[in-house]
């Protein structure tokens, strides 16, 4: 159990990549603290850890809003007095569009959503980890956040933003015991996923295509590769961005 005794706080838990992540730090034996907007959907993976043998405090949480970031992390505060992990799953896309006819409210929102909500919630994290003597931050980026991305440029720009904003957290924390990594995935067959590859299957074809080994990824894969950067068996990994796309942004 890789991160047994730790306390894990997964962000963005209530479904897809976050979901899977939260789940799979419950069996690696961490005290797990699933927050996302909507609390009953929290309390339905906290249940699922729970029955599987875990530990698990549910908890509602708008990344974009500080005075609901601060009532939970004072929650965490009260509860536990430090967290050991973090994983910030945000994000969000808001439609399609070349960058001058980009409507200014979708571009605040797109960039509200992905890039200042990681930047609120690890300003709440950092003096938890410092508390606990060190730690590990993750946070979601995107393929398209390593690349231009046509017709995304407000999501594309946001996802390099947080590639920028954890990159430079690793720099300033290191000294405190504190690693930041950031994974980039392509596509992976989270629920939204599948239902837009089901009303798609054309572009999904195509997508498929660009991909060296033919396939989409997993929320098992995303899982897998948090968990571990969040252990310490990922140690001597800080400032990293970790492409996990099956090689897409390859070439």
């Amino acid at each position: 159990m890789r991160l047994r005794g730790k306390i894990c706080l997964v962000v963005g838990a209530s479904s897809g990549m976050g979901r899977e992540t939260a789940l799979r730090a419950g069996v690696e034996g961490a005290t797990v603290v699933v927050a996302a907007r909507r609390l009953a959907d929290c309390e339905a993976v906290a249940a699922a850890i729970v029955a599987g043998g875990g530990t698990a405090l549910a908890l509602a949480m708008d990344g974009t809003d500080p005075g609901a970031i601060a009532a939970g992390f004072a929650v965490i505060a009260d509860r536990f007095g430090r967290i050991d992990a973090a994983f910030n799953n945000l994000g969000a896309t808001y439609g399609s569009s070349p960058v001058h006819e980009t409507p200014d409210d979708r571009w605040h929102e797109t960039i509200a959503v992905n890039l200042t909500a990681p930047f609120l919630l690890m300003k709440a994290e950092i003096p938890l980890l410092i508390a606990a003597g060190g730690g590990a931050i993750v946070n979601n980026a995107s393929a398209a956040g390593v690349r231009g991305t046509r017709h995304m440029a407000d999501y594309s720009a946001a996802k390099w933003g947080v590639i920028g904003l954890s990159h430079s957290a690793a720099l300033e924390y290191g000294d405190a015991g504190i690693r930041v990594n950031v994974i980039a995935p392509g596509i992976i067959r989270t629920e939204k996923m599948q239902a837009f590859e089901a009303a798609m299957p054309d572009i999904f074809t195509s997508l498929r295509a660009g991909i060296p080994g033919g396939e989409f990824g997993s929320m098992a894969d995303i899982a897998s590769l948090v968990t571990w950067l969040l252990s310490d068996e990922a140690r001597f990994i800080n400032g990293a961005t970790l492409r996990i796309d099956g090689g897409q942004t390859a070439g």
